[in-house]
């Protein structure tokens, strides 16, 4: 294990110039400074618009009604290959289906079981890319079976090539969540940690909170795993959202406590890009190494009651009973709260190296702001997305991703990016 950074504090510690020859901030007040040989890029605040996202998609795959093939249950990952063809993985259908770049059904692979090409829960599905963006001679496809630990290599034709089971420890929980390059699969990995039994002195609530709330139950490793399975390398360490536990009556219930930040990472052939989820900071690895820090010099907004009440009531669903928001509320008093909004919450990799980061948004809102980075770690502005669109790729000057309709039904779709002067 070569990296081990706890992204909580990161993104401060390395920043403020101690132990690195400050830069001297340039006349737009962006500061360059280097830290143990690791590039840390100060970005002022702003407001600049990098680029704008189509109403209309290019192209639309998926129906409410019509062939099996496109009807989508509940869609995990979507990607494109050299070709342009569509890799879609459902996780419902356990099925990964291919669609050529017009949106035809070419070929379906998978089903649910054990065996080889089955899955029992699939996470994921990938196209093998090399750093220069290519996919190679052939398409290889890799996906992922969280609830086996497994990932299945395909060969171009579909094929099923071999399956490998990701190497962990019996207290941790494994779930692949990418590629890291042609040849590692990006992992997040949460150990459990089992309580001490015998000092819980009866109580539901000792139980619970023992079993699933505190800091340390939120402690997750971000992990690369060779092809073979085989454990290569631990990258950082993050935080999963915290958990609150409250008594009710003779027992407890137990919730994710409202505000918790999150981190997060994604892989490309450029990488591996991590966030914390407390800071509007990214922390970008090459090759094992941590060799970039980049961030906004701004702090994510403070935490009001209205904010909560707000969190809630888009929790509930707009006929929730008064009453029923009122108690979850109170609920949710009688935990530590924090003091700010988390920061990103969802993160990925262009296809030319810039980092995309999705600020925090409420269940309400019907747009998300997702803040770019140059892979030099300076700040190129924010996109307007909708938040009935899930981004899963930027390439090509387009954004690949999932739309989800009123009537919940889900689309792959492709829509223009159009740069902000072009």
């Amino acid at each position: 294990m070569r990296h081990l950074i706890l992204m909580g504090l990161v993104a401060t510690s390395a920043c403020d110039g101690s132990g690195a020859d400050s830069g001297t901030p340039s006349p737009t007040g962006l500061e360059v400074t280097d830290s143990a040989g690791v590039r840390v890029v100060t970005n002022p605040p702003g407001d600049l618009v990098y680029a704008e996202l189509a109403e209309e998609p290019l192209l639309s795959i998926g129906q409410l009604t019509g062939p099996d093939e496109l009807l989508f249950g509940r869609i995990a990952t979507a990607r494109r290959d050299g070709a342009g063809n569509v890799i879609v993985a459902d996780r419902q259908a356990h099925q990964i289906r291919v669609f050529d770049a017009g949106g035809r059904h070419l070929q379906t692979l998978g089903r649910e079981g054990e065996g080889p090409g089955e899955f029992e829960t699939l996470s994921g599905a990938w196209v093998v890319r090399y750093r220069d963006g290519t996919s190679g001679d052939s398409r290889q496809i890799i996906a992922a079976d969280s609830e086996l630990d497994r990932i299945t290599l395909f060969s171009g034709e579909g094929t099923p090539m071999g399956t490998a089971t990701l190497a962990g420890r019996e207290d941790m929980s494994i779930r692949p969540i990418g590629l890291a390059g042609p040849d590692a699969v990006l992992s997040r990995a949460s150990p459990f940690n089992l309580p001490d039994f015998g000092n819980l002195g009866g109580s539901i609530t000792g139980l619970m909170g023992a079993l699933l709330g505190g800091e340390e139950n939120s402690r997750v490793l971000f992990v690369l795993h060779r092809l073979d399975g085989a454990l290569a390398d631990t990258l950082a360490e993050g935080r999963d959202p915290v958990i609150g536990t409250v008594a009710m009556g003779d027992g407890a219930f137990s919730f994710a406590i409202p505000f918790s930040p999150e981190s997060g990472a994604a892989g490309s052939p450029h990488g591996v890009v991590v966030t914390g989820g407390t800071h509007y900071a990214i922390s970008i690895f090459e090759d094992g190494s941590l060799r970039l820090i980049a961030r906004l010099d701004e702090s994510p907004p403070v935490r009001t009651d209205e904010h909560l009440e707000r969190y809630v009531r888009g929790s509930e669903g707009s006929d929730a009973d008064e009453a029923e928001v009122r108690e979850r509320i109170e609920r949710y008093h009688q935990v530590p709260l924090r003091d700010s909004l988390p920061a990103y919450t969802d993160i990925l990799f262009a296809e030319e190296g810039e980092v995309w980061a999705r600020r925090y948004r409420f269940a309400d809102a019907p747009v998300a702001r997702w803040d770019v980075f140059a892979p030099d770690g300076v700040y190129l502005g924010r996109v307007a997305v909708p938040t009935s669109f899930r981004i899963e790729e930027v390439s090509r000057g387009q954004a690949l991703g999932v739309a989800t309709d009123e009537l919940g039904v889900e689309r792959v779709q492709i829509r223009e990016l159009t740069l902000s002067g072009s």
